[in-house]
């Protein structure tokens, strides 16, 4: 589920019992300090789409691809915006393939994971 809150403790408490954290703010906001992160048992997972400093999750660099940072896996804007690129050539490769084509989510999704 997406997350409003207004400043750190409240984003801090929102993302307690995730998993999985996505940041994607405006250029140079930030949005969750590395302590909110760090030391939480149920994040195994931080991804910031955020390249422009500072970077919408304290902690993580733009390059991570994932990095191990305090035991969760980081991915930086810099790193998924490597096989977002080679996703999106794959993908407009396959539909020169024919003039018929059309690539829905789950083909989409499946191509990803191949090049992960």
């Amino acid at each position: 589920k997406g997350i409003v809150g207004a400043d750190d403790a409240s984003r801090a408490s929102d993302v307690k019992d995730a998993n999985i954290v996505f940041a994607a703010g405006a250029i140079g906001v930030h949005l969750l300090p590395e302590s909110a992160w760090q030391n939480n048992p149920n994040i195994e997972l931080l991804a910031d789409a955020n390249a422009q400093p500072p970077l919408g999750i304290e902690g993580i660099e733009a390059t991570d691809k994932g990095k191990e940072r305090h035991g969760k896996l980081c991915f930086g804007a810099l790193g998924i915006g490597g096989l977002k690129l080679k996703l999106h050539r794959a993908c407009i490769g396959k539909l020169f393939d024919s003039s018929e084509r059309v690539l829905d989510a789950e083909e989409i999704y499946a191509l990803a994971k191949e090049m992960a």
